[in-house]
């Protein structure tokens, strides 16, 4: 004896295996009631199906079997399959017939079998779903109950609309529905399951017609419980189970919950309507349990499933509320219906104020907008009448809110014309809901409007209106106020009644100086910059008046000119619109930004400053500046070119050549620029002889020698070293001083780089960083692929210096930022999928081999061909297919090789994917090689597979496949299917 052998674990005392409880039907009870049983009940429930065959004949009437049959000739299965059939019903009872749980932990199959299983037992025959439900109701045996049957069948169609919605939501997130019931295998589900419930669905107007049907009758509905179904005993022949104990149920619940259902496949099948009705009538009744229940010392409802939050959530779904509409809501519903019933609204909300300021004043403005547009279903005086009614009502709440009387009566100064009417209305409307307002908020009103008044004067019409409105505001109260009123009163001169509110007429000088420095800040013109300027220069600042705005920054060089100039106004003038333009040109605002700088060019020409040198230096900066706003503006909106192109490429030309001009020469910036936007418009003759104090002129003059090389040479010159030696450099490890000037270096090649915009220098720089990383990755497997990449040399000393990573960070930037600008271009696609190749993210590589494949092909319209599609893409593709579990694609994919690669193919299709994307059988119709159908056909007879032999060979004996077609033909039915594939790999990795 090994006594080193590892033995058997004994099982625990606790644990209990699942023929005990067939020996001894007690012990299911104590088991369900533990707080953690194990197994868990639905792990029980797919034991007990799993051991008790399905609803068939179980044995041959001689066989050893047939004599302990039940004697039910009604029932026909062994007295050990409908003993674990009850104990499976028995559980699920005891689960409350929960079918999102049985849903989840159950597969599809067990459902099926307890469902029928159900229907069998209460029907006291056997029943097979779904046949038998489907076209007649199965008739009762001996040992049946009606109301109990009805129970089951209920369930089941419940289960129908339940499962039909089930495989749709799946469907769309392409995960199979056999996994949600807990089948792991998809292929079993594919050809098994879905079948199954593709069946149920032309029956699914029968199950909403019975669910209806159960929901008008008027017999009491009954829930069958756990006690309700008796154990078989090994001593006694015959089963009974108390069918009369079930629970009846009030009406209520069981039409919540099966109008909740209904409403949920409403939604699904798209019938927003019919949604709409059952998820009211599910609230309705869920209402009305809930009171029922509250009377009741049990909270727990028998039958019904349907959550609170859920139902709210479908309401909102279906474009009901679940509580009362609020004045909000009632608002906007308003506005829907061209403003019905607004003013009751309004009028509500004075005493509720549930809606926020803000939006009656929004409200207010659009009710101007819409009377002004005019509406040929609405009087004009009917719409005038409108818009006053909306004011008043604004008016007083803005009033109640506490609001100083400025707020209130800007509406009278709007509202010039129409003042006595709109007084009339609010004087109506405050008198309307008088009696609503507290005592507070009846003197806030009556105060207002004895001020309003006052300020009218002696008006004949307000002593009309007070005669019908005297409860807030009394005639006698009226004629004392003007006695008390003295001549210098009369003329009320706050800002509340001014023509030009906004005006501020202050005689203190701080608050002066104020406003004017606000609008000094806020303003975008320069006549508005000149007078604000010239209104502070009256208040003797004590400081410059560019130093108001700290956020206001210009370049150093113009920083410089500025404050050798004497302090004035050309000099604030001058600080505050270059800075201004930068302001707005970080804002995308160009026209604006430019302008202001045109408005500085023309101010330095005047007669008066004209031999000032310092002057005329400041308008040259002033102009550089504009052109390089000019340029940000050209590179933010390309490929849209400027309005004067060939003054704008000169004036780039002018920049660069005063860089030599040591008296004033343009910052580097700005050269810089000049000199990229030169490049991007494939100038290149005004590249060659750069200033090499500034790197960027030189990495453009570099670029231009490597596009006069492919010119000159045709490809035959073997390296061209000008671009190489000046960006290797900028990728070497920062470790000394002065390789972290390389690394700045590297910092001002991004910038460079960010502004490349011509497709064929972005190629050139392209190939360079493409050559530098296949050198420094050195794995022949994982080069990447660029145009013109016969450039540059093919090795570096010491490689090791260099960081990779940020090469090839260099290269994905460039590239994603090339791709925003020309999305279509193959090259750069095809480029793309291989630095994703390289670094491992095979998905991502595929999505981009594949857009370029559909993009060459001109959107699948016409045939793929080289240099599109050629050996070195196909087997990047198939590699990338197979690390994805899709060896069904890479095996579609070895047709495409020049030479079929059958070895690979045959491997591919033979591997036991575990990914839900590859679907075998739909890419049968893509082979067009007869040599791959031949495979597959012999593979599944291996299997045991059927019904995937069938289908293939239904391929394989395709008229266009056969191999004495011509080769016309042959090459026509690779290229549709070739298409078709194409097709199917955009869907799954494009979308």
């Amino acid at each position: 004896m090994d006594v080193l052998r590892p033995k058997t674990v004994p099982l625990s005392d606790e644990t209990i295996l699942w023929f005990e409880f067939l020996l001894k039907p007690n012990l299911l009870t104590a088991h369900l009631v533990n707080s953690a049983p194990d197994p868990s009940p639905t792990e029980l429930i797919t034991q007990f199906l799993s051991i008790a065959p399905g609803n068939q004949d179980a044995t041959e009437p001689n066989s050893p079997e047939a004599d302990s049959m039940n004697k039910n000739e009604g029932l026909k299965y062994s007295k050990k399959q409908l003993a674990l059939k009850i104990l499976a019903l028995k559980v699920a009872a005891f689960l409350r017939w929960d079918l999102d749980l049985l849903e989840k932990n159950l597969p599809l199959q067990k459902q099926i079998q307890l469902l029928s299983d159900l229907c069998s037992v209460t029907a006291g025959k056997a029943v097979n779903l779904p046949l038998s439900l489907v076209h007649e109701c199965p008739i009762i045996g001996p040992e049946g109950s009606k109301h109990s049957l009805n129970f089951a069948l209920t369930l089941y169609h419940r289960w129908v609309l339940r499962a039909l919605m089930i495989r749709g939501s799946v469907a769309k997130n392409s995960k199979p529905f056999g996994m949600v019931a807990g089948v792991t295998d998809a292929t079993q589900y594919s050809m098994r399951d879905e079948s199954f419930i593709n069946f149920l669905e032309p029956f699914t107007n029968i199950s909403i017609d019975f669910l209806n049907q159960v929901i008008s009758d008027s017999e009491p509905f009954r829930v069958l419980t756990y006690d309700t179904f008796v154990a078989l005993d090994a001593h006694v022949d015959g089963v009974q189970q108390r069918f009369d104990n079930a629970l009846v149920i009030s009406n209520a619940e069981l039409r919540s919950q099966i109008h909740y259902d209904l409403c949920l496949y409403y939604l699904y099948a798209q019938k927003y309507e019919l949604a709409k009705q059952n998820i009211l009538l599910a609230k309705e009744n869920y209402d009305i349990i809930k009171q029922e229940y509250s009377k009741k010392s049990s909270k727990t409802f028998l039958y019904c499933r349907v959550e609170e939050t859920q139902l709210q959530g479908y309401m909102m779904a279906c474009g009901v509320t679940g509580g009362s509409v609020g004045l909000l809501q009632r608002l906007n519903e308003s506005v829907m219906d061209h403003y019905a019933g607004i003013v009751s609204i309004l009028k509500e909300d004075n005493i509720k104020r549930e809606i926020p300021m803000t939006q009656r004043k929004i409200l207010e403005l659009n009710v101007e907008g819409y009377v002004s547009m005019g509406s040929p279903e609405v009087g004009t005086s009917d719409q005038k009448e409108l818009e006053l009614a909306v004011v008043a009502l604004n008016v007083i709440r803005h009033v109640l809110d506490g609001d100083n009387i400025l707020g209130s009566n800007v509406a009278l100064q709007k509202y010039r014309q129409q003042q006595l009417k709109l007084i009339e209305l609010m004087l109506q409307y405050g008198e309307e809901q008088f009696e609503e307002y507290s005592l507070t908020e009846r003197e806030q009103l009556k105060k207002y409007f004895i001020r309003t008044l006052s300020l009218l004067g002696n008006s004949n019409g307000v002593e009309t209106i007070l005669k019908n409105y005297q409860k807030l505001v009394s005639l006698q109260e009226f004629e004392d106020l003007k006695k008390q009123k003295t001549k210098d009163d009369v003329q009320f001169t706050g800002i509340g009644i001014q023509a030009d509110w906004t005006v501020c007429e202050s005689k203190m000088l701080r608050l002066d100086v104020g406003t004017y420095e606000r609008q000094l800040i806020t303003c975008t013109h320069a006549s508005g910059v000149r007078k604000m300027l010239v209104k502070l220069a009256g208040t003797n600042p004590t400081k410059p008046l560019w130093s108001i705005n700290p956020s206001w920054s210009i370049p150093l060089p113009m920083k410089q000119l500025l404050m050798s100039l004497q302090r004035g106004f050309l000099q604030d003038f001058a600080y505050i619109l270059v800075g201004k333009s930068r302001e707005l040109a970080a804002k995308k605002d160009y026209s604006a930004a430019i302008a202001l700088l045109t408005c500085l060019k023309s101010e330095t020409t005047r007669q008066d400053l004209a031999n000032n040198p310092l002057v005329q230096k400041l308008g040259k900066l002033a102009a550089w500046e504009g052109l390089l706003i000019q340029i940000q503006q050209v590179l933010d909106e390309w490929p849209k070119k400027p309005t004067d192109q060939a003054q704008f490429l000169r004036n780039c030309k002018q920049c660069l050549n005063a860089s030599n001009n040591n008296d004033v020469a343009p910052r580097a910036k700005i050269l810089e620029h000049c000199a990229v936007m030169l490049l991007n418009f494939s100038d290149w003759n005004s590249l060659l002889n750069p200033d090499k104090r500034y790197p960027a002129l030189e990495l453009c003059f570099a670029v231009t020698q490597a596009f006069l090389d492919i010119e000159k040479f045709k490809g035959t010159k073997k390296t061209s070293r000008e671009a190489w030696d000046l960006i290797l450099p900028m990728f070497i490890n920062q470790q000394t001083s002065r390789q972290r000037h390389a690394t700045d270096n590297s910092a001002g090649l991004q910038l460079f780089l960010s502004k490349l915009r011509e497709p064929l220098v972005i190629s050139i720089v392209l190939s360079l960083l493409a050559r530098l990383h296949n050198i420094l990755k050195d794995e022949t497997n994982l080069d990447i692929n660029a145009e013109y990449m016969f450039l540059w040399p093919t090795n570096v000393s010491n490689p090791a210096v260099y960081n990779i990573k940020m090469v090839a960070e260099t290269l994905n930037n460039l590239l994603l930022q090339s791709l925003k600008f020309y999305p279509n271009n193959v090259p750069w696609i095809k480029l793309k999928g291989d630095l994703e190749f390289c670094s491992g993210n095979y998905e991502a590589a595929m999505r981009y081999y594949v857009t370029a494949l559909i993009s060459g092909s001109e959107y699948c319209t016409i045939h793929l061909q080289r240099p599109l599609l050629d050996d070195f893409i196909v087997r990047r593709m198939i590699k990338c297919c197979s690390n994805l579990g899709c060896f069904m694609q890479a095996a579609v994919l070895c047709q495409f090789l020049d030479e079929t690669d059958y070895g690979l193919a045959f491997k591919s299709i033979s591997e036991k994917t575990s990914s839900f994307s590859d679907a075998m059988d739909s890419y049968y119709g893509c082979i067009w090689d007869p040599t791959l159908l031949e495979f597959i056909v012999n593979w599944h007879f291996k299997k045991g597979e059927h019904k995937r032999r069938l289908q293939a060979i239904s391929y394989l004996g395709q008229l266009e496949l056969n191999a004495n077609n011509n080769e016309e033909i042959k090459r026509e039915a690779a290229a549709i299917r070739k298409t078709h594939f194409l097709r199917s790999l955009a869907k799954q990795y494009m979308l």
